[in-house]
């Protein structure tokens, strides 16, 4: 996951996984099931500065629970220790049903528990089921009104439900009632999406600087921030903040993956490799595997684009199948398969998969621009041009963005408007990779 795909990575910024086996009822009575194992990490994220400690909890609280095992306290304190663990590690797959588990199994002990139902719409959102976690979310706001968490976790929903107006409440209750780095980052996205990049440059600093450094979360929130320097055409300050990163936190994933896509800006294609290579190495990150293809492509290794090609493709049907079968264990990745297929020249599935992620939330501008994207590549502008509208209510500037939608709208007839944002996305990011 790359901030290529920012309102994924937006919501993995304050999102957490978590896993529990939960328990096993029959004939009025329960019994305790045997509660999962806390995997080990492997290569460089062992050497995490909260690695130790996180172990050291699990351990506790695993212990806590086998002498009580109904105690909501303990399995929602060990559900928020493998939530961050399912984060920090991108083992989403094994810790959101797991987490899910835990989480039901606290609301039958305690059905209106304010944490379990904040946890569960963490994991809802995580799962891009937006509208349930939005459900959730609310209810959680009836039972306590006063937690600044459970507004962010609106601020979310709203978010990827295309709500923006609703989001920008959500943010003001929030910040007005906790300023941190949670709230910053939140603040810095609903900016950014208004076109409002200074002000999004500034939201995130103070992001940066409320949180601790080398935590998963002030290096992500560094992420942002570089990653928002990039599009302002400030490449050599972004390239110091990922090295920055990459100090504080040895081995952080999306920090290789940072200097691999400066490397990549600058045609270094064999050295972008490098750095996206360590960062899949170090985890298994669907967003790796995407920007791998297109600099294969561009160092003249079609094989391995294709490797690449045919590991994502799998794990994202893989994902979105068991979503299907059984919410609690998937994810949708509608948008990201119809982006993938796009790039393989699948058009007809690329179409199907915009198309329902389009249905599920019509008002989100990605989702807006994903779908009109797939009607420009077949030649449908007519179709294209009114969800390019939608797309731009918020006036987001992302190069990218605006580069797609002009010509989008050049091809659809109205050629000096799409002129205009094409030009000025390359004025912003020369150096743009641009499909």
């Amino acid at each position: 996951m790359t901030l290529k795909h920012k309102n994924s990575l937006y919501l993995v910024l304050v999102l957490f996984c978590t896993v529990f086996a939960g328990f096993i009822f029959f004939n009025g009575k329960s019994k305790p099931a045997a509660l999962p194992q806390l995997k080990e990490r492997k290569g460089e994220l062992a050497n995490a500065p909260e690695w130790e400690l996180t172990q050291q909890n699990v351990q506790k609280l695993m212990g806590e629970l086998e002498k009580k095992p109904n105690d909501a306290k303990n399995l929602l304190r060990l559900a928020a220790e493998y939530m961050q663990e399912g984060r920090a590690t991108g083992d989403f797959t094994y810790y959101n049903k797991s987490a899910l588990d835990l989480i039901q199994t606290a609301l039958k002990i305690d059905p209106k528990n304010f944490d379990a139902l904040c946890y569960k719409a963490m994991v809802y959102l995580s799962q891009h089921r937006f509208a349930e976690g939005k459900a959730l979310a609310l209810e959680g706001a009836a039972i306590n009104p006063y937690n600044s968490f459970i507004y962010g976790l609106l601020v979310d929903a709203n978010v990827e439900l295309g709500d923006y107006k609703e989001a920008v409440t959500m943010c003001d209750k929030m910040v007005s009632m906790r300023p941190d780095i949670r709230s910053y980052s939140r603040i810095s996205y609903l900016r950014e999406l208004h076109g409002d990049m200074p002000g999004a440059l500034e939201a995130i600093q103070l992001g940066i600087k409320a949180g601790f450094p080398g935590m998963e979360s002030t290096e992500w929130a560094r992420m942002v921030y570089a990653h928002l320097l990039e599009d302002a055409g400030k490449l050599d300050e972004a390239d110091a903040q990922y090295n920055i990163a990459l100090s504080e936190r040895k081995g952080y994933p999306f920090a290789y993956a940072g200097l691999g896509r400066v490397a990549a800006y600058r045609k270094d294609y064999p050295k972008a490799i490098e750095y996206y290579e360590r960062a899949r190495k170090t985890m298994a990150d669907a967003s790796f595997f995407e920007e791998l293809i297109d600099l294969y492509k561009l160092n003249n290794e079609p094989e391995k684009a294709a490797t690449c090609e045919k590991a994502l493709l799998n794990g994202l049907l893989a994902d979105n199948i068991n979503a299907e079968k059984d919410k609690d264990s998937g994810h949708y990745s509608d948008r990201e398969l119809a982006t993938l297929y796009v790039k393989m020249g699948q058009m007809d599935n690329a179409l199907i998969h915009a198309k329902k992620e389009y249905d599920r939330r019509p008002l989100n501008i990605d989702a807006c621009q994903t779908l009109a994207w797939v009607y420009y590549k077949l030649g449908q502008f007519s179709l294209a041009a009114p969800l390019i509208d939608t797309a731009m209510k918020t006036n987001y500037q992302n190069p990218e963005f605006l580069y797609k939608s002009g010509l989008i709208l050049s091809a659809s007839g109205r050629k000096a408007e799409g002129d205009i944002l094409v030009g000025k996305a390359w004025a912003m990011k020369p150096y743009m990779m641009a499909e």
